[in-house]
C-alpha cells in the first residue's frame, strides 16, 4: 500500500538525494543544487511538496509551488517515482493531489514543463486535462497549462 506524506521539514527532502530520472538521452539528478533550491522554497505560500512510501521505502516525489512568472498559476515543478513502481497510479495519484491542492489555493490554473523525451509525463498531463501551450520563455521542450 503506498502512502502520501506532505513534507514540511527541509531534511525530508534530502531522501531524494541521489535520485535519477533516464527518459532516453534526459537525465535527471537530484543533486545538492537541486535539493537546496527545494529546501529553500519549502515553505514558500502555495507550495506543496509531497513523498509517497511504500511501507517504509520512498516509492515517489512531487512538488508545486509557486515559483513561476505568470501570475495567478502555481508550478507543478516535477512528478518522480522509483522506476521499480512505474504504472501503479503513483503518478496519477501525486498529479491529483497537486491538483486538489492548486484548486484549495484558489489559483486560475498549473503549468508544467517537460522534455520532449518524457512521454510518461506528457501523457499523465493529458490524461488529467493539461493542454500544450505556447510558452515564449521556454523552448527546449513541451509547455502544460490546465485552467480551472
Amino acid at each position: 500500500m503506498i502512502e502520501y506524506f506532505t513534507i514540511t521539514k527541509p531534511e525530508d527532502i534530502d531522501v531524494l538525494r541521489g535520485k535519477t530520472a533516464q527518459f532516453r538521452s534526459l537525465n535527471i539528478q537530484y543533486d545538492d543544487e537541486t535539493l537546496q533550491y527545494l529546501k529553500d522554497h519549502l515553505l514558500d505560500e502555495g507550495n506543496l511538496y509531497l513523498i509517497a512510501k511504500e511501507k517504509y521505502a520512498f516509492a515517489g516525489f512531487c512538488s508545486i509551488d509557486s515559483d513561476w512568472w505568470g501570475k495567478g498559476f502555481l508550478f507543478l515543478r516535477e512528478i518522480y517515482v522509483e522506476p521499480r513502481l512505474h504504472k501503479q497510479g503513483i503518478g496519477s495519484e501525486l498529479m491529483r493531489r497537486c491538483i486538489v491542492h492548486a484548486q484549495n489555493c484558489g489559483v486560475e490554473g498549473i503549468v508544467t514543463e517537460t522534455a520532449v523525451e518524457n512521454v510518461p509525463m506528457q501523457k499523465l498531463c493529458k490524461k488529467f486535462g493539461f493542454e500544450e501551450w505556447e510558452n515564449t520563455e521556454w523552448k527546449e521542450g513541451i509547455t502544460y497549462k490546465l485552467v480551472f
